[in-house]
């Protein structure tokens, strides 16, 4: 059960392929942390670790490198993973991130014209994932930019969206907002919920769309009793009810 866990958490690590740095840094990271990896990726053995600490560290080392491998594509496979780095993991972790370091100038003009070329397509809760993975690309290249602009361009790419115009314009309408881009994504992530929330009640119930639903309608019965014919019965006349002519009922 352990290693069927183990497997699900991985695969949603996302797959480093060059594009998704930031993202990939940061599950992967998280997920080295809870296996207690992140520190032998981190610092090497010391000179004068005992034989059990360097034999600990090495089946750490093992587990860390296999993990970081399986979730990098196969072109940067090859250009990161060599002889002196497929043995020990701090060497392959530093290697990763320094390649991602030393292309930071190209990956700027990178992460910047990609996110100018987000636009909104209809759907809000994808238009504020791709937003966060772009605003963790501009940390990682170092691109500074002031809070309230990111916000304001975050705002600006929803302006042609007449459905969003009230929650655009309540959030440009608070400072305190805007200078924090974070959360104006976050409020723009209450709203999607929000929306969400309204359409599943205007659903209908399961039960209820059955019984309304003409293709399911229930039959309704009426019984004739106490010596006296229902008219609303459609079974029988009333001069064949037995209800009300008992002696014609058969024996």
């Amino acid at each position: 059960m352990s290693d069927k866990n183990n497997d699900k958490e991985e695969m949603h690590i996302p797959l480093l392929d060059g594009t998704n740095y930031s993202e990939w840094y940061l599950h992967m990271r998280f997920l080295l942390r809870s296996k207690e990896l992140l520190d032998v990726c981190k610092n090497p053995i010391g000179q004068d670790s005992s034989t059990t600490a360097r034999n600990r560290w090495n089946k750490l080392s093992f587990k860390a490198i296999t993990l970081i491998t399986s979730r990098i594509n196969h072109h940067l496979f090859l250009e990161v993973v060599r002889p002196k780095t497929s043995d020990k993991d701090n060497l392959l972790w530093t290697c990763i991130n320094e390649h991602y370091v030393s292309k930071r100038n190209m990956n700027k003009g990178r992460v910047w014209m990609n996110w100018q070329k987000l636009n909104y397509t209809g759907n809000l809760q994808s238009y504020i994932d791709n937003t966060q993975r772009f605003l963790l690309d501009l940390q990682s290249v170092s691109v500074k930019l002031p809070p309230e602009i990111l916000s304001y361009i975050i705002l600006g790419k929803l302006g042609n969206e007449s459905s969003l115009n009230q929650v655009v314009e309540m959030i440009t309408l608070n400072d305190s907002l805007l200078e924090k881009p974070d959360q104006v994504l976050l409020r723009l992530q209450e709203y999607a919920n929000l929306q969400v929330a309204k359409t599943i009640a205007k659903e209908p119930n399961p039960v209820s769309a059955l019984i309304s639903s003409s293709e399911h309608q229930f039959k309704i019965t009426h019984f004739c009793s106490n010596g006296i014919h229902n008219p609303k019965c459609t079974t029988h006349r009333k001069e064949d009810c037995y209800s009300e002519n008992p002696h014609l009922r058969p024996p």
